[in-house]
């Protein structure tokens, strides 16, 4: 891969070399099958192969049966990262209607390290709002250990994950790091206040690249220091992504904030 160059612009490089010229970090990924769809790239070895394709440095995700399925577990994920240990990461799939599988995969996470990262809820699949109890156990882990946690998240009014509902998780969990899938589409006035009311709350861009002028509202919402990159892969495309975020109408420190720096920010060099 090419290294970006000062003097020529993120989107000039991309286009030429096909990848922005530094290590791109996707925070929101899936892996395996999935019933209403086809995917082409959906095991980890051909996602991997896809992600250096483009200059995806890492992937985090959250397998799909590990979210569906109450007999793959978490800790089966932990064996497919140690496969690809310099590209794979994982969030742990909460499923609100197995409390005893939350509490059994929770007791492993330190064991799990470096690959696991946090917690990632999917309550407008699973049907249980994120306030509710089922998920307080989990809330209290990534609490505690001041854990990064992936939701779910859409606009509109009485969804399990819409704003007004993250609000109130983000206003009771203080110490969790929470990463706003979605960026609760469609009701950025909530993803403002949401970003606002805490330090540790960011914006995740999936699906937004495909909203023209979307990147650019939100940087002008909330600051690109509070938006990060993922794709939903194998769902999106990574090239679709990028393109999106290199090509909208912000200055290059802003795609980098988005594309690399903020992760780095949060998690460090080295994780």
């Amino acid at each position: 891969m090419s290294v970006w160059n000062e003097k020529n612009s993120i989107a000039e490089h991309c286009w030429k070399y096909g990848n922005p010229g530094f290590p791109v970090f996707d925070m929101h990924g899936h892996m395996g099958p999935h019933y209403a769809i086809y995917f082409k790239r959906g095991e980890a070895a051909d996602m991997v192969a896809h992600l250096k394709r483009a200059g995806v440095a890492r992937l985090a995700f959250t397998h799909h049966y590990a979210l569906w399925e109450p007999a793959y577990r978490n800790a089966n994920v932990f064996e497919i990262c140690k496969k690809f240990p310099d590209t794979l990461r994982f969030y742990v799939g909460i499923n609100p209607h197995y409390p005893e599988i939350i509490k059994e995969d929770l007791a492993q996470f330190d064991k799990w390290r470096p690959y696991v990262l946090g917690i990632k809820m999917l309550a407008g699949y699973h049907k249980v709002n994120v306030t509710d109890k089922a998920y307080e156990y989990a809330l209290d882990f990534a609490q505690e250990r001041g854990l990064p946690v992936l939701n779910h998240t859409w606009g509109g009014r009485g969804h399990y994950n819409d704003g007004p509902s993250m609000l109130k998780l983000v206003e009771k969990y203080s110490n969790i790091t929470f990463f706003h899938g979605h960026s609760i589409f469609g009701d950025y006035e909530y993803a403002e206040k949401v970003v606002k009311a805490s330090d540790k709350s960011y914006l995740e861009l999936t699906a937004v690249p495909g909203e023209n002028g979307m990147i650019e509202k939100l940087c002008a919402l909330v600051g690109s220091e509070k938006l990060i990159f993922g794709t939903d892969l194998p769902w999106f495309d990574e090239f679709q992504a990028i393109g999106g975020v290199v090509a909208a109408k912000i200055s290059d420190t802003d795609k980098r904030n988005i594309l690399h720096d903020n992760v780095e920010r949060i998690f460090g060099k080295e994780w």
